[in-house]
């Protein structure tokens, strides 16, 4: 079901041109077929239906076959999960300027609203069952109850979501006009005749999405990359510049199995991989150091800039600003002006910043993107495992360190996280995990699945981490939500006063964040159920202070006590800070006597049920440069005066704790 109108798209070809060349060269269609896309757009001409039959050749009957009056769908065998395309008689030629053809998209949709969309159109339902092969004659026989139907279209319609994955494709847009959610990927089903066409390894037509501006829609364009004759099968490769023929071979057959099996070999590791220093180079971006002579940049110089009295702070962030009373401080409204640089934007410039303001401070460090970026945070987590420890223990499939849950790079961990995946498939173990990308925050384009098809195709829309799901959680009982306790996770402020010496401290406080459903192992595209983040219009906030959440967590937990949870967490804490210094950047956070940081960690706590009694287990989640403190300022109106006071004033207010 195209979300969008064809519209009035009239125009002449250079205007065609005009609007599209750039798209169409970086997609790599020939010119040669421009003239006839560009006539055929405009003038609704949809022809590949006279040039192509759908399993014209009927199909010898088989236990393998199900025949359906005279299309023939064979079950279950390698690249064929659908009937396939053949050629027609006149074939198409690659020199023929009008072998370019329009193919609609049937649906297109985001992940979240996948689930809606099926129950809201009865008819969009009954057309991807049929695209897709699965049986829906059960909606056409009279139930014996209404919720009895109400349960086989719930169930045609998880069966849809379970086996898009052989058939999507996404597409997603980019302009800096739009928001991060109108960036978000689009995924779109092809109609029954682009559906329908396997993939090949060396295949002889390409399918590619392409955004038709004069109508202001999406439709896929179909074209030969050789001829191709009277009843040969269409093919294009579903891993088009995603894996090459040269590539690892197991990696392929990873990136292929939503539509083969995969045979990996035995001795395939359960561990991430190592990765080279290189990683970080392309990573992140690269922040200029001083030179290594500069005695003002000294990594052993730890006195403070000389400040003026009051210090003058420039803050790009206006809750600092309005709560900053402390006397000691003056806001003011120029960089120049500025002691304190506190930005909200990424500051990369420490050369610059050293020899032209060698007296200003700044509340970054160069070379944070270490733990502030997903994937590298998790790399630099797994340094606090011992050498020659396995991350993945191969007898009990657990994974070190323990607080932090197994993670892959779905790009350079692939066949590794597949390996585990289906070790923990064929023991029985729980698989269900959760799909992040590595540049965006507040749960956007997250995903929890236990479909392993489903993990393998999302990076297509970008780099993506892949972490064990917490199908665990300690759980909180809210009065004001009935049916059960839901989940939470605590965001705690860690201060970063040097790196070398290594100064950290936290702040006494903390805070929570709850979801607005009742937890349960099931639904996990409810975003109220399932995700904690609601300052972003998700749902309301339920606000608490956190000595209450301390009384009722020990109420709740009489076995366990808060104080040790806090004390385990501000040990790992205090590992990860250590295992970030602990290499120089870009594989580290780099000295800077210039700078000082604030840094939002955020925390689950799971059940550790290994010991004799159960136990509490905090899991760090993330780590966020430039966190939102608004909620901070609200329960604590000094927050920013402790803040800075400590970190720039060296004072040690008692909301502050130097781990």
């Amino acid at each position: 079901m195209e979300d969008q109108a064809r519209g009035d798209a009239s125009c002449t070809y250079e205007q065609f041109v005009l609007y599209h060349e750039a798209q169409l060269r970086k997609s790599g269609v020939p010119e040669l077929y421009w003239p006839a896309l560009s006539r055929k757009l405009q003038n609704d001409v949809w022809d590949l239906g006279s040039r192509v039959t759908v399993n014209r050749v009927l199909l010898e009957a088989s236990e393998d076959t199900t025949v359906d009056g005279d299309i023939a769908v064979r079950e279950g065998e390698e690249d064929l999960p659908f009937p396939i395309v053949l050629c027609g008689p006149a074939g198409i030629s690659m020199t023929e300027p009008d072998s370019i053809f329009l193919v609609d998209h049937a649906w297109t949709f985001d992940i979240i609203s996948a689930r809606p969309m099926l129950r809201s159109y009865p008819a969009l339902l009954e057309r991807m069952c049929d695209i897709m092969d699965i049986d829906r004659s059960p909606l056409s026989e009279e139930p014996s109850t209404a919720s009895g139907k109400e349960e086989i279209r719930e169930r045609l319609i998880e069966a849809v979501l379970q086996n898009m994955w052989k058939f999507v494709n996404t597409y997603s847009f980019s302009s800096s006009l739009l928001s991060a959610e109108d960036k978000l990927p689009r995924w779109y089903m092809h109609d029954e005749i682009g559906s329908r066409i396997a993939h090949a390894d060396e295949s002889n037509c390409r399918l590619i999405p392409f955004y038709y501006v004069q109508g202001q829609i999406t439709y896929s364009l179909l074209f030969p990359l050789c001829d191709i004759e009277d009843g040969q099968e269409l093919t294009r490769n579903f891993i088009e510049g995603l894996a090459s023929a040269g590539q690892d071979e197991a990696y392929r057959q990873c990136r292929l199995l939503p539509w083969r099996e995969v045979q990996l070999p035995a001795d395939t590791s359960y561990d991430p991989r190592a990765v080279p220093l290189d990683y970080f180079r392309n990573s992140a971006l690269a922040d200029s150091l001083p030179a290594p002579n500069n005695a003002k940049a000294s990594s052993t110089r730890i006195e403070s800039p000389k400040l003026s009295s009051p210090a003058k702070v420039f803050s790009e962030y206006e809750v600092l600003t309005t709560f900053l009373t402390d006397e000691r401080f003056q806001i003011v409204d120029s960089p120049a002006d500025a002691d304190i640089l506190w930005y909200s934007r990424h500051f990369n410039d420490y050369r610059g910043l050293v020899e032209e303001f060698p007296d200003k401070l700044i509340n970054q460090f160069p070379y944070e993107s270490v733990v502030t970026v997903k994937d590298l945070l998790a790399i630099i987590c797994r340094r606090t495992v011992a050498d020659g420890q396995p991350l993945i223990d191969p007898q009990t499939l657990n994974s070190s360190p323990p607080w932090l849950a197994a993670t892959y790079n779905l790009e350079s961990d692939l066949v590794n996280f597949v390996a585990y995946f289906l070790e923990r498939q064929k023991r029985g173990m729980n698989n269900l995990w959760i799909c992040k990308p590595w540049n965006l925050a507040r749960s956007l384009d997250m995903i929890i699945t236990d479909n392993l098809s489903a993990i393998v195709r999302l990076p297509e829309t970008g780099p993506k981490l892949c972490c064990k799901y917490i199908e665990n959680p300690i759980l909180f009982h809210r009065a004001d939500v009935p049916g059960g306790p839901v989940k939470f996770d605590l965001r705690f402020i860690v201060l970063l006063h040097s790196v070398a010496p290594l100064r950290l401290a936290m702040y006494q406080h903390f805070w929570l964040r709850f979801a607005n459903q009742p937890f349960a192992l099931s639904d996990y595209d409810i975003y109220d159920k399932h995700f904690t983040v609601m300052n972003y219009g998700q749902g309301p906030i339920h606000q608490m202070f956190c000595h209450d959440f301390v009384r009722h967590f020990e109420e709740q937990n009489s076995a366990q006590s808060w104080a040790e949870v806090e004390k385990e967490v501000y040990r790992i804490v205090r590992q990860v800070f250590e295992a970030a210094t602990s290499q120089a950047p870009p594989a580290g956070l780099a000295p800077s006597p210039q700078s000082r940081a604030i840094y939002g960690l955020d925390f689950m706590l799971k059940w550790n049920t290994s010991g004799d009694r159960p136990a509490v287990q905090p899991v760090l989640l993330e780590i966020n440069y430039s966190p939102d403190c608004k909620r901070a300022c609200d329960y604590y109106p000094d927050f920013f005066n402790h803040v800075l006071r400590y970190l720039v004033l060296n004072e040690k207010p008692q909301t502050i704790i130097e781990l």
